[in-house]
């Protein structure tokens, strides 16, 4: 079931004037190496490449994001499940602080190459090679005029959030709980991306819905939109814009598509009228929430992030629903003007290594010579 990866590139996003830019420091990280963990000693920004053999697929700046001014320099796009933010706190307390950074994207950042191109000129301080044949190169950036071009030319705009909303929100309610009072949890760790010079790939999410057959799904679906199964030869078919692809036990595919604009608005009175065109909001709100209810033997449902070879092995029965993956344009628009999207709408990447390198709260006091 193969799914096709756009690119993000933020250039439409809004500039909200002065002091709206990000405000990220070096911090001192834990980062992973081969075999262990070692404990930076000097505050760093790490400077991530990705790599597959020759292909550099990402190059970003992983540093503190200061959480007092993030609120208004960073945009999320989607909302967020109040449940998983409650398991990114948890984890969050449990750790002492993030083993693993938000993704931000930001566009055009002045002279952040000048410094980047020199520093992963040198061997890099940490390598690991996944599986998947990906490799992760991190390198320190510890000079103190490098790192002040860096934090310059990333203050100068706001950026979208691309991954992490529920760990973002948790260390916002984290802070929170400290009532002003200044300290580590005053930052979160932050890969920032400059999308001019490396778009992230944008990949859809994929639902399954455990105990709903996917022949009686679609006899359902075939009450508000126009349904068809999919006889034709050849590889499994791909969902296009405004169109889900329903298929369950076996190789049966149907496609949904011209949904009801009536049993849409419907559906969504009371939302932004721009989800009307969000796949995963029609999804949600008409034909979970309303058409397959009564069929739906449990109310959970299972994220399926695609790949290039199609979603992630897929659980026995029930019905898997395929989604084409949001347009820049929906993304772009939405978050520039406030408006979130239904959660789990989007998946960019790639991203970070867990436990690369982490931010934790008490290794934030030791001074530079290594001392709590």
């Amino acid at each position: 079931m193969p799914t096709t990866a756009q690119t993000l590139r933020t250039d439409t996003l809004p500039a909200r004037g002065a002091g709206a830019g990000l405000a990220l420091h070096p911090f001192l990280g834990i980062r992973r190496t081969r075999h262990s963990f070692a404990r930076d000693r000097t505050p760093a920004f790490y400077v991530l490449e990705q790599r597959r053999g020759a292909e550099l697929l990402q190059r970003g700046v992983i540093g503190a994001l200061d959480l007092g001014t993030a609120e208004r320099a960073v945009h999320p796009h989607e909302h967020v499940l109040p449940q998983k933010v409650a398991v990114q706190r948890s984890i969050l307390r449990a750790v002492g602080g993030s083993p693993e950074p938000v993704l931000l994207a930001c566009r055009g950042a002045t002279g952040v190459d000048s410094v980047l191109d020199p520093v992963t000129a040198g061997p890099p301080d940490t390598e690991l090679s996944q599986p998947d044949g990906i490799r992760h190169l991190l390198w320190r950036c510890t000079d103190p005029d490098q790192q002040a071009v860096v934090a310059a030319g990333l203050a100068e705009q706001p950026a979208l959030l691309a991954d992490g909303h529920h760990r973002f929100a948790a260390a916002l309610e984290h802070r929170r709980t400290f009532g002003g009072r200044p300290g580590p949890w005053d930052r979160l760790p932050a890969l920032v991306v400059d999308t001019a010079g490396h778009p992230l790939g944008l990949r859809a999410i994929h639902r399954h819905l455990p105990g709903l057959p996917a022949e009686e799904a679609a006899a359902r679906a075939s009450t508000v939109a126009t349904v068809e199964e999919v006889t034709r030869p050849g590889p499994s078919p791909v969902p296009r814009p405004g169109e889900f692809i329903l298929t369950g036990v076996g190789v049966r595919h149907w496609s949904v598509r011209d949904v009801s604009a009536d049993h849409v608005r419907s559906a969504l009175r009371g939302r932004p009228p721009s989800w009307a065109s969000l796949d995963t909001a029609v999804l949600h709100h008409l034909f979970i929430d309303r058409v397959w209810r009564g069929a739906l033997s449990s109310p959970q449902i299972s994220y399926l992030h695609g790949t290039p070879r199609g979603p992630q092995p897929v659980p026995a029965g029930g019905t898997l629903v395929l989604l084409a993956p949001p347009t820049e344009a929906d993304v772009h628009d939405l978050a520039g003007n406030g408006i979130l999207m239904p959660q789990k709408s989007t998946a960019f990447g790639p991203k970070p290594l867990p436990w690369l390198v982490t931010y934790h709260h008490t290794h934030q006091t030791r001074t530079r010579a290594g001392r709590h």
